[in-house]
């Protein structure tokens, strides 16, 4: 069973990716209809720990801050490789360096529930403003749980 079935609007933030240790999970796609990468999972390597599921904001939810000010979606946000940035966000901030995210707010969720639904002192985080014309173009985002409609 692939992890889109499993966990119901994936919205392809790469969580589940970061969270399997035996490297199983990874990004393809997008899926017919999508404009995200979607995860697939490996079934002949998983050892069915579900720490893929575990870590998914959207199955486990995390508590979001509140934020006051959201910045603006650029071209250069598109198409990032997250497991990536969210390993070397973690990295930095496990090391103790001060450290900034920039990010939606499905991925800012993604980067939560890795940490343990906690953030540190060291990480400052930049919310990114998806607009409508951007949410209506996949149907994940349509229905995003993070998001309220006020910028």
């Amino acid at each position: 069973m692939q992890l889109t079935e499993a966990v119901k609007n994936c919205n392809g933030c790469g969580a589940c990716v970061v969270a399997c240790k035996l490297v199983c999970v990874k990004m393809e796609g997008p899926l017919e209809g999508r404009t995200k990468k979607t995860p697939h999972k490996n079934e002949d390597g998983c050892n069915k720990c579900n720490a893929c599921v575990l870590y998914c904001p959207l199955y486990n939810p995390v508590t979001m801050p509140e934020f006051r000010d959201f910045y603006e979606f650029k071209e250069e946000f598109e198409n990032r490789d997250m497991p990536d940035l969210y390993r070397q966000t973690m990295r930095s901030v496990k090391a103790g360096q001060y450290t900034e995210f920039i990010g939606t707010l499905c991925e800012i969720a993604a980067l939560k529930s890795l940490m343990g639904d906690k953030f540190r002192p060291n990480l400052k985080v930049y919310p990114l403003y998806c607009d409508e014309e951007k949410r209506a173009k996949d149907p994940a985002c349509q229905v995003c749980m993070f998001y309220k409609d006020e910028k």
